[in-house]
């Protein structure tokens, strides 16, 4: 294996670029041929509107609604029964007899009926379903959830998954910011960031994705923990965060925020609907950040930022069953921190300017009865200029990806089929040895059976053909089994793979010029499995989680010899890493309260690149544990939240003042009130300030492995901290 890898495939990316045109939504009649038919178009609305995501089925035939509440079935002649579902309202029927060539059109009105939980649909395993009857756990933040953390931080979305259990975000540069989704205790490169299913921000988002990312235009955020290759393909090993936006006729806001420390964020979200078959949203906004050096040591403990970025999005769809989302985004960021005093001799500013552009579309179409097509194409570009000190890196990447899936329903069983081609390009004008051109066509298989009501399973497949790594097969199986909603039990087993870059954490933080190679690695593996147990008793929901996973061949750095200016070698760790634990959650949730607890235990070890010797993974807590209570009135529109954060004691890495980081506790306020169309908060944040350097330096005595100045990040830098802004709804 080389870095140097070049094959090209263009079958799959040129079918989904076909697929593009013929999904430009129009009434179209298609041919049919074999058993008589009869065409039966279904509208269903509500006491508010248009009713989408309901469940409509004869038997053997099962559409959802779009988000104009219509769907349409191709149902053989003769007599039968249609029903309706969807969580939250009273299922409805009606009884029809069908004549050959006959176009009948029914209209429901689904009544509300008392529910335990808002009816939640997730799209990360490719075909939207309600979350209670997916085999494989898909953990959602949602609703209220989002909102709130897009008022604690509208410029990035660090702070949108510190409730879930077993998720981490781990900052990785202390001097720019840099941070990572770590899942159940794995590193945050094995984790693939989407946006609607696509890679917007490249196929490997990197520790700067989080951060350029503004929460504002979120529906929901879905996560899958675990090996999620089969999925996914080699940027899943670890899991998945796919970004679920906004959609016409969602509501159209603005937000004005301003921090302690001298940030300042705009952001505007607008949508709008044409008709009842076109809507468009618009994401704009501005950003800055002062680099601010709080302990006086002359080195920013927070790095200042400057960001503008747009987003447009176009959604159309029609009453045939064919929709079509097509969006183009684009920011601009400049990003900087290290020595406060720039000018000062032995000076080391550190900086980043990134400047990306992406496109993207996702549609889909439904060829017959039970039988869809849909299609995700994605493109982008971006280039970074990073400076360390006097050292300058000038860097492009670029992805082109293309997917395109059939599925088909028939009864109890799901099947999906489809093929994927992902093209990676990166090169270095001043590190040219690690240009690299990869491509990784694939094909994959879900086949999801609902054996009865209490029982389903789903298994995924995929094979990748990577021009690096040659062709690597992953499989996964998933499955649920349940007691209406007092018990639920999922289990999962799977495979993922990683096709290693010289772009890791560590790297973002020194570089690639001192990283010495090109050396062949090998791929990494890995192995996860999982179960989980849930339960939802009145306002109470309960879930546990006990999970392991072992990763072959994990890459790591290894010093140069007796190098004196920090030279690392990229290389395969001797012996695998592990990662187990469990994980506890809870939600109560009784107007006007809603409390939110979780504690996870995570134990991990790992053969050190360095010596070889076995130790525990680090930057992983080994327990951590949250407490989020909300208060709602409706009456007066007061809402007061209050976070509590345990992070306990974690091992840490290239730092010479410990081995062990302690245990920290932060406690957070969150209060806003409603006036007319603004809403007005105040965030308290880490009111214990908490601050690493009340316990240790930041900056080294003297340079680390790659010629890092500070040790790493295990608790804030920036201490306690207060932000507030007005919502608006336009």
């Amino acid at each position: 294996m080389g870095w140097k890898a070049n094959t090209r495939h263009h079958s799959t990316l040129s079918m989904c670029a076909g697929l593009l045109l013929l999904l430009a939504p129009q009434t179209a009649t298609l041919a049919q041929g074999g058993a008589p038919a009869a065409v039966v178009r279904v509208l269903v609305r509500t006491a508010l509107g248009p009713a989408a995501h309901v469940l409509v089925t004869n038997g053997s035939v099962n559409v959802q609604t779009d988000e104009s509440g219509r769907a349409m079935l191709r149902l053989a002649v003769g007599s039968m029964t249609l029903r309706l579902r969807r969580l939250g309202f009273a299922p409805d029927s009606v009884q029809l007899t069908l004549h050959a060539g006959e176009d009948t059109t029914v209209v429901f009105l689904l009544r509300e009926e008392a529910s335990l939980s808002a009816p939640v649909f997730v799209s990360s395993t490719r075909i939207e379903r309600r979350v209670e009857e997916e085999p494989l756990r898909v953990e959602v933040l949602a609703g209220e959830d989002v909102g709130e953390k897009t008022q604690m931080h509208p410029a990035d979305l660090r702070v949108l998954l510190t409730e879930m259990s077993g998720v981490r975000i781990q900052t990785t540069s202390p001097s720019l910011g840099a941070a990572a989704v770590r899942i159940q205790g794995l590193r945050g490169r094995y984790t693939q960031i989407l946006t609607d299913g696509l890679p917007l921000y490249g196929a490997r988002a990197g520790s700067f994705g989080l951060l350029q990312i503004p929460p504002l235009e979120l529906r929901q955020a879905e996560v899958i923990k675990g090996a999620a290759s089969a999925l996914y393909g080699p940027n899943a090993l670890g899991g998945v965060l796919n970004l679920v936006s906004r959609r016409p006729p969602d509501s159209s806001e603005a937000i004005v925020n301003q921090t302690r420390r001298a940030g300042s964020d705009l952001v505007m979200f607008g949508s709008k609907s044409f008709s009842e078959h076109a809507g468009a949203t618009l994401l704009a906004g501005a950003h800055t950040q002062r680099a601010t050096d709080l302990d006086g040591d002359g080195w920013s403990d927070l790095p200042g930022f400057r960001r503008i970025e747009v987003r447009p999005r176009l959604h159309l769809s029609d009453a045939s069953g064919r929709s079509l989302m097509v969006t183009m985004g684009a920011f601009a960021e400049d990003r900087g921190g290290g020595s406060a005093e720039r000018s000062s001799p032995g000076a080391f500013p550190e900086s980043l300017t990134t400047r990306h552009a992406d496109a993207g579309a996702t549609g889909r179409m439904q060829l017959a009865d039970g039988l869809t097509l849909a299609m995700h194409l994605a493109a982008n570009a971006q280039t970074r200029d990073r400076r360390f000190g006097s050292q300058r890196e000038h860097e492009r990447a670029s992805t082109l990806f293309g997917e395109l899936a059939a599925t088909y329903v028939a009864a109890a069983q799901t099947l999906l089929v489809g093929v994927a081609d992902q093209e990676e390009r990166y090169h270095n004008a001043d590190v040219p040895q690690f240009d690299e051109s990869r491509s990784t066509p694939a094909v994959f298989l879900q086949h999801t059976y609902a054996a009865s009501d209490w029982f389903s399973t789903q298994l995924n497949g995929r094979c990748d053909a990577s021009s690096a790594y040659g062709t690597v097969c992953t499989p996964r199986l998933s499955v649920l089994a349940h007691a209406s909603t007092l018990l639920s039990v999922r289990a999962s087993v799977g495979a993922g793979w990683s096709a290693p870059l010289p772009l890791t954490e560590e790297t973002e933080v020194f570089g690639l010029t001192r990283l010495t190679g090109p050396f062949a690695v090998s791929a990494e593996r890995a192995r996860t499995v999982s179960v989980d147990v849930g339960s939802v008793r009145g306002p109470l929901e309960v879930s546990g989680t006990l999970f392991t996973s072992r990763v072959k061949d994990p890459i790591g750095l290894r010093r140069a010899g007796n190098d004196t200016i920090g030279r690392v070698a990229f290389v395969n760790a001797a012996g695998p890493s592990f990662a187990h634990g469990g994980e506890l959650f809870a939600v109560y949730h009784e107007e006007p309260i809603i409390v939110t607890a979780f504690y996870a235990a995570t134990r991990t070890q790992e053969t050190s690149p360095e010596s070889g010797r076995l130790r525990e993974s680090p930057y992983v807590p080994r327990e951590s544990a949250g407490l989020d209570a909300a208060f709602e009135e409706d009456e007066s529109s007061t809402r007061i939240g209050v976070e509590l954060f345990y992070t306990g004691p974690q091992a840490v890495d290239e730092n010479p003042y410990r081995s062990v980081a302690p245990a920290y506790t932060t406690v957070g306020i969150l209060a806003s009130q409603r006036i007319g169309r603004a809403n007005v908060y105040v965030n308290l944040d880490n009111l214990t300030n908490v601050r690493q350097t009340r316990f240790d330096p930041l900056l080294r005595p003297t340079p680390g492995e790659g010629g890092r100045r500070t040790v790493d990040e295990w608790a804030p830098l920036e201490g306690r901290s207060i932000n507030i802004g007005v919502r608006v709804r336009l």
